[in-house]
C-alpha cells in the first residue's frame, strides 16, 4: 500500500495562478503557456501523482491526472484539458513508498481473423501493447495512423501491438467488417466476456496498456498521446512512445499513468450472484464431470470450500482459455458435446471470484450431490452395461522413458455380421493411458472408405452412442486392433483396458464410415513457428453424405486445424476451426445437426505446427521433426465420420 504526502496546491482562477503553501518539492504553473504548463520540481527517482479539482473545500473531488517519476530535477507537463477561463486546482501526492507493481495476467482470445492470441506465448517479445477499441469510436479512427506508426517503429525492438475490443454490442463479424472498412492490419482481439478489460481495469477506448514480458508487469497505462484532433502540435506529449523508448532503453519510465480520452467501454451490467443458485449449478453442469473424486482433474469439486480455495486458479484457467477444455471457435458449427462456457457464464464465474468467492446463503449443491460412479470409473450411465466386454492382455508400463505404441489384437468371435450402436473404451489405468484407438482389422465400404475406427479414448472423453439411425458394421470373426499409447508416471504401472460393445437389435438405416485426411509429408525445421500443411479428400463422388463428426489429430507441435467444405458449385464453408489445438485434449466434435454435403464435395483440412521454444509444449525446439507415431514426432490427421445417403 502506498503512503501519500500532498506537497502543494496551485489555484488557477481566470488565468491567474498563485502557489498555495508549496513546500519543497515544488509544484508550479506557467499561465503563459498554451496549453497550461504544470511543473514539478523535486527529487530524481521520486514518484508523484498529480491531481486536479474544480474547487477546494472537499476531499472527494480530486481527479488523478498522471503518475510521474522524476528523471530530472524538474519536469513539465502540459494540461491539454485546461481551457481558459477556468477555475482549476492542482495538487501533487508524493508516493513515499515504492509504487505498486501491476501484474499482467495471462489471457487468450480469438482475433477478428479467427487466430488464437495468447499473451504468455510471446516470450520472444520485449513488450506487448494493448490498445482497447470499439466499433465506431472516433478517437480510435483518428489515432489509427499513429498506432500503426508506433507498431512499425518498435517492431524491430520486439514490441507487439494488439487491439482489444470488449464493447458489449460488438460481434466478431462486425469487428471484422469495420477492420476491413478502415484498413486495420493489426489483430483485433474479441474480448466477448469482457474478462480482459475488467482484469486490466480498462475503462475507455484508445486506452493503451504496455506490458513487460520479462516479469509480466504493466509499465504504462493511459493515453497514446494528448492530441485533441488528428494532427500533432508542438506541445503534443507522446506518452506511449516515450514510455516504450525509456523501457526499451532500460531507463526509468517517467510518465507511468495518464488519463485516456476515448469513449467509455460498454460493459454488461454486474449481477447479484448466489453461490448456491448460480455458481454451484454451473460447476456441476460444466466441470464436475472431470473434477470428481479419483478422476483426471487435479482437484475434486466436492464442496464450496474446495472451490473457494482454488478460485484464483479457476480464474487464471478461464482467462487463459484452458478450462473448460473445449477448443473449437464458437463462430463455426454447433456441437452436441460442447463443454465450453458461454461469455455470460465466464463473466458470471469470474465476477464471483473477483468479489471474493462469497459463500452466501442456501444449500451447497456440490456437497449434497451424491457423485455416481460414471465413466471412466464405470460404463457410461447413459449407455448402461455393454452387451460384450473385451479385455486386452495385462500391460506392464515402465516407470520412465518413451513407450512405443502397442498394437494388441482381440478376436470378437462373432459368427455373423453385427451392427454396433455404440462402442466405449474404458481405460484400466487412466494415469498411463494417453489414448486408445480401436479399429476393425478388416472390411471396407464399396467406395473404399474404411469403417475401421469404432471407438477412441482420450482424457476427458465423453462417450456417446452413435448418431440416431446409424451404426457400424462388424464383419464375422472380426479382429479388433487396440492401438495403445502409454505414458510413464515415474513408477511402474499396469493397465488392462476394456472395450464395451453395444449392439443394435436391428440393421440401421445408415452405415457410419470413417476416413482420415492425412499428410505424411512433414519436415519441420528447428525453431520454425508457422509450418503449414493441408490434406483433402472427397467422401463420395456418387452420392450425397451426412457428415457427423470431425476429429483433428496432431502432436505437441500442432497449433491449429480447420475443416472446410469445398462445394462443387465453387463456394466453400468452414465446418470447424480449432485455433488452439491442444494435444492433451483430442476432442471429437460431433455436429448437433448432421450436415448434408452434396456429391463431389471436397473436405479440405488445413493447419500449422510450431517448433519454436515459444511453444511450451515443444519437447525439443532444436531438432528437425518428421512424421511418426511417437508424440515427439508429428502427425497431420483430419478424422471424419460420415454416412452415404441412399
Amino acid at each position: 500500500m502506498c503512503v501519500l504526502r500532498f506537497i502543494g496546491a496551485v489555484w488557477l482562477v481566470l488565468g491567474i495562478a498563485d502557489v498555495v503553501g508549496a513546500p519543497f518539492p515544488e509544484l508550479s504553473l506557467d499561465r503563459s503557456a498554451r496549453p497550461l504548463r504544470v511543473s514539478i520540481k523535486g527529487e530524481i527517482g521520486r514518484t508523484y501523482c498529480l491531481e486536479s479539482a474544480p474547487a477546494l473545500g472537499r476531499n472527494d473531488n480530486w481527479t488523478a491526472l498522471l503518475t510521474l517519476t522524476l528523471t530530472n530535477r524538474q519536469q513539465h507537463w502540459f494540461d491539454a484539458a485546461a481551457v481558459f477561463p477556468l477555475q482549476r486546482f492542482y495538487r501533487a501526492a508524493d508516493l513515499l513508498d515504492v509504487a505498486p507493481v501491476e501484474a499482467a495476467l495471462n489471457f487468450r482470445l480469438i482475433d477478428h481473423t479467427g487466430r488464437s492470441q495468447e499473451l504468455a506465448y510471446h516470450t520472444e517479445a520485449r513488450a506487448v501493447v494493448l490498445v482497447f477499441t470499439g466499433n465506431g469510436c472516433p478517437k480510435i479512427q483518428r489515432m489509427l495512423g499513429t498506432i500503426k506508426s508506433l507498431r512499425d517503429q518498435f517492431a524491430s525492438q520486439q514490441v507487439i501491438f494488439w487491439l482489444v475490443n470488449a464493447n458489449a454490442p460488438d460481434t466478431r463479424d462486425s469487428i471484422a467488417a469495420e477492420a476491413a472498412n478502415l484498413g486495420i492490419d493489426l489483430p483485433i482481439l474479441h474480448d466477448d466476456a469482457q474478462l480482459v478489460a475488467r482484469a486490466y481495469r480498462a475503462s475507455q477506448t484508445a486506452e493503451a496498456i504496455a506490458i513487460s514480458t520479462t516479469d509480466w508487469t504493466i509499465f504504462y497505462r493511459g493515453a497514446i498521446d494528448d492530441r485533441a484532433g488528428t494532427d500533432r502540435v508542438s506541445t503534443t506529449q507522446s506518452y506511449l512512445a516515450d514510455a516504450l523508448a525509456q523501457f526499451l532503453g532500460n531507463q526509468i519510465v517517467s510518465f507511468q499513468r495518464t488519463v485516456p480520452e476515448g469513449s467509455p467501454i460498454v460493459f454488461n451490467p454486474r449481477r447479484e450472484i448466489s453461490y448456491s443458485a448460480d455458481i454451484a449449478p454451473l460447476l456441476l453442469d460444466r466441470c464436475v464431470r472431470c473434477h470428481s473424486p479419483g478422476n483426471i482433474a487435479p482437484f475434486a469439486m466436492t464442496n464450496y470450500t474446495v472451490v473457494a480455495d482454488w478460485a484464483s486458479n479457476i480464474k487464471r484457467a478461464i482467462l487463459a482459455g484452458a478450462m473448460p477444455p473445449w477448443h473449437a471457435d464458437p463462430r463455426f458449427g454447433v456441437f452436441t458435446n460442447d463443454s465450453s462456457l458461454t461469455p455470460a457464464q465466464k463473466a458470471l464465474l469470474v465476477q464471483w471470484i473477483d468479489d471474493g468467492a462469497p459463500r452466501g446463503p442456501g444449500v451447497d449443491p456440490l456437497a449434497t450431490r451424491a457423485t455416481p460412479a460414471n465413466f471412466p470409473h464405470a460404463w457410461p450411465a447413459e449407455l448402461g452395461q455393454p452387451d460384450v466386454v473385451l479385455n486386452i492382455p495385462r500391460q506392464d508400463v515402465p516407470a520412465t522413458g518413451l513407450v512405443d505404441y502397442r498394437y494388441l489384437t482381440v478376436e470378437l468371435r462373432n459368427r455373423a455380421t453385427q451392427w454396433l450402436r455404440a462402442a466405449v473404451v474404458r481405460p484400466g489405468n487412466a494415469r498411463v493411458v494417453h489414448h486408445c484407438k480401436v479399429d476393425i482389422g478388416s472390411g471396407s465400404a464399396a467406395d473404399g472408405s474404411l469403417p475401421a475406427s469404432i471407438a477412441n479414448y482420450v482424457p476427458g472423453a465423453n462417450p456417446l452412442a452413435y448418431p440416431p439411425n446409424t451404426g457400424k458394421r462388424v464383419p464375422p470373426s472380426a479382429q479388433l486392433t487396440f492401438q495403445m499409447h502409454y505414458i510413464t508416471t515415474g513408477q511402474p504401472e499396469t493397465d488392462q483396458t476394456q472395450l464395451g460393445l453395444y449392439f443394435s437389435p436391428v440393421t440401421p438405416a445408415l452405415e457410419l464410415l470413417h476416413h482420415t485426411a492425412t499428410n505424411m509429408n512433414i519436415l519441420i525445421l528447428p525453431g520454425e513457428k508457422e509450418y503449414e500443411r493441408e490434406a483433402r479428400f472427397t467422401p463420395s463422388k456418387t452420392r450425397d453424405i451426412w457428415l457427423y463428426e470431425l476429429r483433428p489429430h496432431m502432436h505437441f507441435r500442432g497449433t491449429r486445424m480447420q475443416y472446410e467444405a469445398l462445394y462443387p458449385n465453387g463456394t466453400s464453408e468452414i465446418l470447424l476451426s480449432v485455433p488452439k489445438f491442444d494435444f492433451h485434449w483430442q476432442t471429437t466434435y460431433r455436429l448437433k445437426q448432421p450436415k448434408r454435403l452434396p456429391t463431389g464435395t471436397v473436405i479440405r483440412v488445413s493447419g500449422a505446427f510450431d517448433n519454436s521454444a515459444q511453444n511450451l509444449e515443444n519437447p525439443n525446439p532444436n531438432v528437425t521433426v518428421t512424421y511418426g507415431l511417437q508424440s515427439e514426432d508429428e502427425m497431420f490427421n483430419g478424422h471424419t465420420t460420415f454416412a452415404l445417403i441412399p
